[in-house]
C-alpha cells in the first residue's frame, strides 16, 4: 500500500508532517499550471483539482483511492475498498458521514454529501464524491487525457459513463467529515464558488441551448435541492429537532449555490 500527499506553495505546512509520517510520500508540486493564486476563487478550486491530478499520476496501485484532509477514513477503509473492488465496477464511491454536531456543519454536509450518508443500499449511482472514491487503475488510464492536468470528478465520471462504465456506491467504504467551525459568510461564499465551478464544468460539456436552459432553471434550485436534502435527512433518521435546526441553513446555503451556478453559466456564455 502507498499513501501519497500532494501539496504546493499554498499548503507548505503539510511538509511539516513528513517527520511524523515517514512512510507517506509527500510530493511538492512546483508546476501549478493555471492555478496560480489561492485568493482567486476559480484558481483556489483548481488547486484542489491540480493536487488530485498529480497524486493520481504518481500512484502505482491497481486500485487508486482518494479522500481529502477534512475526512477521517474508518479504520478498515483500505480493506473495505479492496473488497469493494472485487466487484467489476470501474468507479466505486463510498459513504460520507458528518462528525461535527453543529447546525451549520450539518447544513453544509447535506448540501454536499447528504446523498452519501448511511444507510443506503449498494448500487449504481449518478455521482460519486472525490472525498471517498476508488478507481481501478485501468479505468483511470483510459481517461488520463481528461484528468492529467486537473482532476474534476464530474468530468472524469461523465466521460467514463459515456464509455459504458458504471458509477457504483458501496456503503462499506466509510469516511467521516471533521470540518472545523465555519462562519455563515464563509460557508455561503464557498457555496457560490463551488456552484460556479460546477456550472462552468457542466457548460463546457453541453450544447449552447442546454446552457441557457440550465441558467433559466437556477431560481428553482434552492427548492429542488432542499427537498432532496430533506429526503436524505429523513432517510438517515434525523430527529424533527435536528431537521428543524439544519434545514433553514440548508436553504440559505443553496441560494448561494444557485447564484454560483447562474454566474458560471453566464460567464461561459460571454466567452
Amino acid at each position: 500500500m502507498e499513501i501519497i500527499v500532494p501539496y504546493d506553495r499554498w499548503s507548505l505546512d503539510v511538509a511539516d508532517l513528513q517527520s511524523e509520517f515517514p512512510q507517506v510520500r509527500f510530493h511538492l508540486i512546483h508546476d501549478l499550471g493555471a492555478a496560480a493564486c489561492e485568493t482567486t476563487p476559480s484558481h483556489a478550486h483548481r488547486l484542489y483539482d491540480r493536487r488530485r491530478a498529480v497524486g493520481l499520476a504518481l500512484a502505482k496501485g491497481r486500485v487508486v483511492a482518494m479522500t481529502e484532509d477534512h475526512a477521517v477514513p474508518a479504520a478498515d477503509w483500505c480493506r473495505q475498498t479492496l473488497i469493494a473492488h472485487e466487484q467489476p465496477h470501474a468507479v466505486i464511491g463510498g459513504a460520507i458521514e458528518n462528525e461535527v454536531d453543529r447546525p451549520l456543519n450539518w447544513a453544509w454536509y447535506y448540501c454536499d454529501f447528504g446523498r452519501y450518508g448511511r444507510p443506503f443500499t449498494a448500487g449504481e449511482g449518478e455521482y460519486a464524491s472525490d472525498v471517498n472514491v476508488a478507481y481501478k487503475r485501468t479505468a483511470l488510464e483510459s481517461v488520463r487525457d481528461v484528468w492529467c492536468d486537473a482532476y474534476h470528478e464530474t468530468t472524469v465520471h461523465w466521460t467514463l459513463r459515456s464509455r459504458g462504465a458504471v458509477i457504483f456506491l458501496d456503503p462499506r467504504m466509510v469516511v467521516s467529515q471533521h470540518r472545523s467551525a465555519m462562519s455563515i459568510a464563509g460557508a455561503y461564499r464557498e457555496r457560490i464558488q463551488w456552484g460556479r465551478v460546477f456550472a462552468e464544468t457542466r457548460a463546457a460539456a453541453s450544447a449552447g441551448w442546454k446552457r441557457i436552459a440550465y441558467a433559466a432553471g437556477t431560481p428553482l434550485l434552492p427548492a429542488v435541492l432542499a427537498t432532496r436534502a430533506l429526503r436524505n435527512m429523513v432517510r438517515q433518521r434525523r430527529t424533527g429537532a435536528q431537521i428543524a435546526g439544519a434545514l433553514p441553513w440548508v436553504v440559505l446555503l443553496l441560494t448561494g449555490w444557485a447564484l454560483g451556478e447562474l454566474s458560471g453559466y453566464v460567464a461561459d456564455g460571454t466567452r
